[in-house]
């Protein structure tokens, strides 16, 4: 009897990538969350290019980069923790409210050009980008991971950076407000991260702020001088880190788990495919690319050697010098260094032309200097006076000496019946710029009131909302009375000329 021999069982194909990418959850949540941060960058390039000039120029905005790392690190803490999730998913209403989302972050970014001269200090569109990653999401993962990180997405708010501001100037400004603000948000960030019950998330934040404290404490007393981004960048993240460290430590140690935090299996992503929803998102993004957003750094701004940019000016022959006062709070705004006067100037002579009774006109000019040019636009010149519910018109371009280009504007205020003329321009000597603006008012009594220079970012908040819900109209003089354009053109040209002129005497 011949033994028949086994017949061997034939070799098991080997999986394709496309096979073995669909079964490995690492590859599946890479590759989407590959396709929503590429998505946000397509549809928010120029925002991006943006906030990355605006940080060049070591603006408040540099702060932006210390929120991601915090809400970093807030993600971190809530995926290591396991969470039930019921398993019902409706892929409709994903999509749905994805699509909406989506929409609303369009929308938001359209209404990001109403603020042309208030975009740097406002930056809705960054509100827009917060909007649209959040309806990506929505569509790549489904609403209920997306809830699961709900804390998460609302520390991610704080990349809209109006708050943000506003909590620094009320704190009076400066490195160390900046720096206080991002300490508190570092506690908050840990508190997500670390709260696997509250009262342990409570000792989370605390160990967080107290870190935090004294690490802003050891930077202003050792390197007082560092730039902006370090008050705002390392003691809120070392304070975040240290923190989360202590804890993630003792609860290792007390609980006897695993110190590999991604030793355990990872979640399957709910939604199983992304296909129409994924071009969708791809769609949405390239047509939002195409949406501008306004234009910043194009004030004429010419160089002239030797300038003195220093307040006060000098007053030219023809006016006499009246009350000057000098404003220290500007450094909050434009920068440590940053100085502003106003001084009063009266004609030495009247005119009947200015008056029908010829009487001596008044002009007040309120000059800063700062190192920073780009801060005259993160906070433009409305942000100076208090001219909340005043309503401007449109600039009108006026050619001064030496290459000068100045702005009439007027400012109507309708609580006390008075029309202000105005005229701005900037000049710089290669190392600081100054910025001019001279106003005159319609009532030429003596006693006549001058917008006073005063912070009102807080303020101005409620014009910024009125705006959003109204459009611009409620803010603009559409029928604007350049009474006196000659006045402060000839204002403008004398001081320019004086300034000019006394370059070669002081060298």
């Amino acid at each position: 009897m011949t033994a028949t021999a086994p017949v061997p069982a034939p070799a098991t194909p080997r999986a394709g990538l496309r096979e073995r990418i669909s079964q490995d959850v690492t590859w599946i949540l890479g590759l989407r969350w590959a396709l929503v941060v590429a998505a946000t960058m397509v549809a928010f390039w120029n925002t991006l290019g943006a906030v990355v000039t605006e940080m060049g120029s070591q603006t408040i905005i540099t702060y932006l980069p210390a929120v991601l790392v915090l809400v970093l690190i807030a993600a971190t803490g809530v995926s290591w923790r396991r969470g039930e999730e019921r398993p019902i998913h409706d892929r409709q209403t994903d999509v749905i409210a994805g699509v909406v989302l989506l929409f609303i972050a369009m929308t938001v970014k359209f209404l990001n050009l109403r603020y042309t001269d208030a975009y740097l200090v406002s930056h809705v569109d960054l509100l827009a980008l917060w909007i649209f990653a959040l309806g990506s999401c929505a569509l790549v993962f489904g609403l209920r991971p997306v809830a699961r990180y709900r804390w998460v997405w609302f520390l991610l708010l704080m990349i809209f950076p109006v708050p943000y501001r506003m909590e620094v100037l009320v704190m009076r400004g400066g490195p160390v407000a900046a720096g206080v603000v991002m300490v508190a948000f570092a506690a908050a960030a840990t508190w997500v991260a670390s709260a696997r019950t509250w009262r342990r998330g409570l000792v989370g934040a605390s160990i967080a702020a107290v870190a935090g404290t004294m690490a802003l404490f050891v930077v202003r007393m050792v390197f007082p001088d560092v730039r902006l981004w370090v008050y705002q960048t390392v003691p809120a993240v070392a304070a975040a880190l240290a923190a989360c460290a202590v804890l993630y430590v003792d609860r290792r140690r007390v609980s006897h788990v695993a110190w590999s935090p991604l030793g355990r299996e990872k979640y399957r992503p709910a939604v199983k495919k992304v296909g129409r929803p994924g071009m969708l998102l791809a769609a949405v993004a390239i047509a939002m690319a195409f949406i501008p957003i306004p234009t910043f750094g194009d004030i004429p701004n010419p160089r002239i050697d030797g300038l003195d940019t220093r307040p006060p000016m000098l007053v030219p022959s023809g006016w006499v010098a009246g009350q000057v006062r000098q404003y220290e709070w500007v450094s909050r705004m434009y920068g440590r260094n940053a100085v502003m006067t106003g001084q009063d100037l009266y004609q030495s002579q009247g005119s009947l032309e200015f008056d029908k009774f010829a009487r001596p006109r008044k002009v007040v000019v309120n000059t800063i200097e700062s190192s920073r040019p780009i801060t005259f636009e993160v906070y433009p010149i409305f942000f100076v006076y208090d001219l909340v519910g005043d309503r401007f018109s449109d600039s009108q371009e006026i050619p001064l000496p030496h290459g000068v280009t100045g702005f009439l504007q007027t400012v109507v205020d309708d609580t006390s019946y008075l029309t202000f003329n105005r005229m701005t321009w900037e000049w710089n000597n290669g190392t600081t710029t100054q910025r001019v603006t001279i106003v005159s008012v319609d009532n030429h009594e003596p006693d006549a009131q001058f917008p006073s220079p005063q912070p009102t970012v807080v303020r101005n908040l409620n014009t910024f909302i009125t705006v959003l819900f109204r459009g611009n109209s409620v803010v603009t003089d559409l029928e604007p009375q350049f009474k006196d354009k000659d006045l402060l053109i000839d204002c403008a040209t004398d001081l320019i000329n004086a300034q000019v002129d006394a370059i070669g005497t002081t060298t």
